[in-house]
């Protein structure tokens, strides 16, 4: 090997003003192979080969450039003919280069397309093989991509997460990694495409989301993590129950029930997810009873680090067991009582929750006990809820929030209090604003 990248080439060629198919033509290569190449798609340092190629048709040094920088600290030594330095210029590109920032500075155009720009950068290079440190690092920015989702809904973060797995997903295919780090490293991409999964579902992007609810399965069996794997078909099974696929929800979920070594909090999560499906069926015995398994398995969580441990939380379980009853008093019982205890339960789950760091949460628990209120004929409740749940919508950006929203202003819209024609309309200003 020689130290040497591919975009480091591809600086060096165009320096020199050299065109990419006359070095393919003069070494007899492939354009598209010394393409991919300079765009460091293949992972790892040039081949000396190449470098020689490179060197016959520029007239740089390459190889003496390397053992220059090595002898000197970093600084090249001094030798006979050309030794190109990394970010060297030729007279005409340096001048050339400084000519568009001075016009850049008094507000002159970039003159290409912003996407151009940055293929021209070249494509982002991954560790091969990756190591310990390089999966933490990964793992910090999936700590931060569920941070922000959790803060602001799906919307950037679904992109950011995908961006981000496009990456990630080089260094599984790395060869002679160690079998601890194989499966951290596919313990991370596999909550990492999770995250980027539950943010496609949250801004509508379904089957993107199926896409991505696949590689997190795929990883989590890789690394042998049964949580990962539980909670990954936990929230398969909660896209379906959103589309109203109620039978595929519990199919799914059965698929993790069985393996008895998923923690209380993640079958805390299952049963959630359970009850709310067949809440949404009207099965009300079966959806009391999920709650009550639900329960059980919250109480019996030991304080776990990570991100089961952060399961355990008590606004998670008020807000699951909430809604999950109160899709019973909507599609099934009818009863008064069960909207009541809803109310409740939705009312602690909003106490509890920090809006600063889960604002889509505490958002839709609002627009739900915004329904619930309004269904039942109290309108000053309803009205509270649902201006609640507005202003949240400023700084979240979720489909399952506007949705939900969307259903206010039609229950609103039945009624003739003024307070909710005036409800209507700020909804309709907001949704407006946010096409």
């Amino acid at each position: 090997m020689t130290g040497y990248d591919g975009p480091t080439l591809r600086a060096v060629r165009e320096s020199m003003g050299v065109p990419l198919r006359r070095i393919a033509r003069m070494a007899g290569m492939s354009h598209g192979h010394l393409s991919k190449v300079e765009r460091g798609e293949y992972g790892r340092p040039v081949t000396p080969a190449i470098m020689a190629a490179y060197e016959r048709v520029t007239g740089v040094r390459l190889a003496e450039a390397v053992v220059a920088v090595a002898e000197r600290g970093g600084k090249p030594a001094a030798r006979r003919g050309k030794v190109w330095r990394p970010g060297e210029l030729t007279d005409m590109r340096r001048r050339a280069y400084n000519a568009a920032i001075a016009a850049l500075t008094i507000g002159g155009h970039l003159g290409e397309p912003f996407g151009r720009l940055l293929d021209s950068t070249g494509r982002p290079l991954t560790p091969a093989p990756p190591d310990a440190a390089d999966v933490a690092q990964l793992g910090q920015l999936a700590e931060l991509v569920t941070a922000l989702d959790l803060r602001h809904g799906g919307g950037l973060m679904s992109q950011v997460g995908k961006s981000l797995l496009r990456w990630a997903v080089i260094m599984l295919d790395a060869m002679d990694m160690d079998d601890r780090v194989s499966r951290a490293l596919h313990a991370v991409v596999g909550g990492l495409a999770l995250r980027s999964a539950w943010s496609a579902f949250d801004t509508a992007s379904h089957e993107a989301a199926r896409t991505l609810f696949r590689l997190a399965l795929y990883a989590a069996g890789r690394a042998g993590d049964p949580d990962l794997r539980a909670h990954v078909l936990a929230d398969v099974a909660a896209q379906h129950n959103y589309l109203g696929y109620h039978e595929d929800c519990l199919e799914i979920i059965r698929f993790a029930e069985g393996d008895e070594r998923v923690t209380p909090a993640v079958r805390m999560v299952l049963h959630g997810v359970k009850a709310r499906a067949y809440g949404a069926i009207g099965e009300g015995e079966a959806c009391r009873r999920h709650i009550d398994l639900a329960e059980q398995a919250f109480t019996s969580t030991p304080d776990v680090p990570g991100w089961v441990g952060r399961l355990r939380d008590p606004a998670h379980l008020a807000a699951m067991t909430g809604h999950a009853i109160a899709e019973l008093a909507h599609h099934g019982s009818g009863d008064d009582a069960d909207a009541a205890e809803a109310q409740k339960r939705l009312g602690q789950a909003v106490e509890a929750f920090d809006p600063a760091s889960h604002a889509r949460a505490y958002a839709l628990c609002t627009t739900r006990l915004a329904m619930l209120y309004l269904r039942a004929d109290e309108t000053e409740p309803g009205v509270h809820w649902a201006r609640r749940a507005l202003d949240s919508a400023a700084t979240v950006y979720s489909a399952r929030l506007f949705r939900d929203l969307a259903t206010i202003r039609a229950i609103a819209a039945d009624q003739e209090a003024p307070p909710l024609r005036e409800l209507v309309t700020d909804i309709d200003v907001l949704t407006d604003t946010n096409e």
